[in-house]
């Protein structure tokens, strides 16, 4: 009886990973796992938990709710991937695999987290190496901070040799053109303060000038393609110093040189890392302070009973401050998080309120009276809506006929009615509010979301398949929309005020170190690193390992990553790399810290 149940399980474990719902709906086998890396990572988990099954013990509650959710966001994920609407869930025949599907889930994962539960847990023995790895990992130990910034940066600069002077995407393009006040797209969506400036605030300011300073002493030196390469210099060593301060302050907190080792390779080896040192998108610098702040969180945590010295304070000010200065969403984290940090940091809580009043006075006066004062134009509100306008969209495009004249003539209004179904993409939301009307007045927003709440009693499920169609992929694995900067962006180039920008002549090399990104993630284990719906999985994981642990002050650490990922799911655009980059980047060293604190 024993067996035929093992077999029955192993059967329904098959047919999940085996058939999606394509089966169903387009009347043909997939075999979703096999073509799948993270299917493939599944199938590895469960033959690894297999041959350890009479190592692993039983879930706890928390593990168990994590399962069942899990399981939720798989299904969930793939009539959406598949279909693009949740109310096939409901249909007779797709109720039949779905059921099959959860039983089947449950026990893949309820299997896959034992082992992983398994391996956090124990307290590895390692080996000692041999030969020149044996003399690397003792130099890591001994000098952890300068070793992995040599290793480190030696990676960046090939990158910097191959795609000199900088890779440049269409964001940083349109920075340098509004630098050098030429009309790009962003001034046409907006009220202009200053008829003879054509910035906006739609990306940081402070970057934009970092892009354009750099360029400019280029031009004094009548070379342009050196000043941006200055860019990617200073950036690249920044970038290399935070991450070699992730290997320095894993030691700080005694964990083993073999963990320093495999985190330092990671940095080196995995490819998103050196791509995005030598990429101009804001990201890079916003994920540096991002990963400062989140190690700052630990180690107040960690130490919540000491008073914090003014240098640290000062340092803690510096932070926040860029955080909020390379991307808007920062401040949202520091709103969110200080009065929880002054909860656990009582004795520092004057300390922290300095930090955080002199940030607001500072962002106050940047935003209100700096770029006033410079003329530069205030981003769209529209960008703030990407979620409604969204839903709006699919509205128009499936159920138009339900929308009165007098309604459509509202949502006319403000985002243009004129192809709406056509420009509705599922995965992304640029294609309608790219419409919106700047003119639009706040007596126009109300009487929009009037027709919007409307709606949203009408047709509940439409809205729910905008949004879940728009962010599948932040907590669906299997979907891959993995991508990183490497194309010659040839913008600044052209047109006025053209930039003498360009590539060098080592094409072959950046082909190849591009052909080797694109088939990093499709690698199945080591490829989740850079898989944007694995990382919401991983952070979960934490979360019910930690409440499991009684840790469960931890969590704090882990906040602004669950604020950045809610932030993707009101974002524009669905599996977008670079908004999910701050908590993938700095996931690895969270999940070894952890692990210390919870080894038996």
């Amino acid at each position: 009886m024993k067996k035929a149940k093992s077999f029955l399980i192993i059967f329904i474990e098959a047919i999940t990973l085996l058939f999606s719902y394509d089966f169903l709906y387009k009347k043909g086998l997939t075999f979703y796992s096999l073509t799948n890396p993270f299917g493939g990572s599944l199938i590895v988990g469960l033959i690894l938990s297999f041959i350890n099954k009479d190592k692993l013990k039983d879930l706890s509650k928390n593990k168990k709710a994590l399962v069942i959710i899990f399981t939720i966001f798989m299904i969930v994920g793939e009539i959406i991937d598949v279909t693009s609407n949740l109310a096939y869930l409901f249909r007779f025949t797709y109720l039949l695999l779905t059921v099959v599907k959860a039983i089947g889930y449950y026990f893949i994962f309820t299997n896959v987290i034992k082992y992983v539960d398994y391996l956090v847990n124990k307290k590895h023995e390692f080996k000692k190496g041999k030969g020149l790895l044996k003399r690397y990992e003792e130099k890591l130990s001994e000098h952890p901070f300068k070793t992995s910034f040599i290793s480190i940066f030696l990676v960046i600069t090939f990158f910097m040799i191959a795609f000199y002077p900088i890779v440049l995407s269409p964001d940083p393009a349109f920075q340098i053109k509004m630098y050098l006040n030429v009309p790009t797209k962003y001034i046409w969506w907006v009220i202009q303060r200053d008829p003879n400036v054509f910035m906006t605030n739609h990306h940081p300011i402070l970057q934009t000038y970092l892009l354009g300073w750099a360029l400019d002493i280029g031009r004094a030196l009548n070379n342009a393609n050196f000043g941006l390469f200055l860019y990617t210099l200073t950036q690249s060593i920044i970038y290399s110093t935070c991450l070699a301060f992730t290997i320095k302050f894993l030691k700080h907190h005694n964990i083993n040189s073999k963990y320093l080792l495999i985190v330092t390779l990671i940095y080196m080896l995995v490819p998103m890392y050196p791509f995005y040192s030598v990429s101009a998108v804001k990201d890079t610098y916003y994920t540096v302070f991002f990963i400062y702040f989140v190690l700052f969180l630990y180690d107040l945590i960690l130490n919540r009973e000491r008073t914090l010295k003014w240098k640290y304070v000062c340092l803690l000010f510096i932070i926040c401050l860029f955080l909020c200065l390379f991307r808007q969403n920062g401040i949202y984290i520091i709103l969110i998080l200080f009065p929880i940090i002054c909860f656990y940091s009582i004795n520092n809580i004057k300390r922290l309120s300095l930090v955080f009043f002199s940030l607001l006075i500072f962002l106050w006066g940047f935003n209100n009276i700096l770029i006033p004062t410079l003329g530069i134009s205030d981003g769209s509100i529209r960008e703030a809506l990407s979620v409604p306008f969204q839903q709006t969209a699919r509205l128009v495009k499936y159920h138009r006929d339900i929308i009165s004249d007098e309604d459509l003539e509202v949502i006319d209004k403000i985002l243009n009615l004129d192809n709406m179904a056509k420009r509705y993409d599922r995965d992304l939301s640029d294609p309608v509010k790219n419409q919106f009307n700047k003119n639009t007045t706040g007596e126009d927003l109300k009487a929009y979301f009037k027709v919007w709440f409307k709606y949203l009693l009408k047709e509940p499920m439409c809205y729910i398949n905008a949004t879940l169609n728009n962010t599948s992929g932040y907590y669906y694995p299997y979907k891959l929309k993995w991508y990183f900067y490497h194309n010659y962006d040839s913008r600044i180039a052209e047109g006025e005020k053209a930039v003498n920008y360009h590539y060098n002549k080592l094409g072959i090399i950046r082909t190849s170190l591009s052909n080797y990104a694109i088939i990093y993630p499709y690698i199945p284990v080591i490829g989740l690193l850079s898989n944007i719906g694995f990382g919401l999985f991983s952070v979960l994981y934490l979360v019910a390992h930690l409440i499991e642990k009684k840790n469960k002050e931890f969590i704090v650490v882990l906040l602004p990553l669950i604020i950045s990922i809610l932030v993707c799911f009101v974002g524009p655009a669905n599996t977008y790399f670079r908004y999910a980059m701050p908590y993938l980047f700095v996931l690895p060293t969270l999940e070894i810290l952890f692990k210390k604190e919870n080894e038996v």
